[in-house]
């Protein structure tokens, strides 16, 4: 029996806007926002970022400047999410800790997933702050989440996160053993 996996993302505030040309997602998908290209099933439209682009740049005028980590605090965050994973009922696999977006592929069991990624923003942010992290707030509210529900997902899954590498990103993985 495969137990679901989830692909979870958050970013760091101001850097992922309602309207940005990549695409974007609604506060528990209120409105629909066709997907991009890369995520568009066969026959499905595709997100168009020029229906989009005014409310991109309202976005960008009301939104303070982006948080962008550097290359020490990604290791704060890295290092803060590994300890505090350590103490929650959760099976992670893997994640990468990039400027301005983080992926976590874990299993979140009876907790639910937007308590649980909230508590590791927390305590990344209470690193960040002890190691001398002044931004007013490191990251946007919520997160995205995706479910992977069969083996060949959760691949595709954990080799997405993996190739995080290759952008300058950390990735962490997780003993294979303790996964199946």
């Amino acid at each position: 029996m495969f137990s679901k996996w989830w692909l979870t993302t958050w970013t760091t505030y101001g850097t992922w806007l309602p309207g940005d040309p990549r695409g974007y997602c609604t506060w528990r998908k209120r409105v629909y926002i066709s997907p991009p290209a890369r995520y568009a099933k066969a026959g499905e439209e595709i997100y168009d970022r020029t229906k989009h682009a005014t409310k991109f740049m309202v976005a960008q005028r009301e939104t303070e400047d982006p948080v962008r980590l550097r290359r020490p605090q990604m290791q704060i965050v890295q290092d803060a999410v590994v300890e505090e994973v350590a103490e929650m009922p959760i099976t992670p696999a893997i994640m990468s800790v990039g400027h301005s977006h983080i992926h976590l592929l874990a299993q979140f069991g009876r907790l639910k997933i937007r308590k649980g990624v909230g508590r590791l923003k927390s305590a990344a942010t209470k690193k960040l702050r002890e190691n001398g992290f002044t931004e007013k707030r490191p990251w946007t509210k919520g997160c995205d989440m995706k479910s992977k529900s069969d083996p060949r997902a959760f691949e595709n899954a954990y080799r997405y996160v993996q190739r995080h590498l290759e952008q300058g990103c950390l990735v962490y993985e997780w003993d294979l053993e303790l996964w199946f």
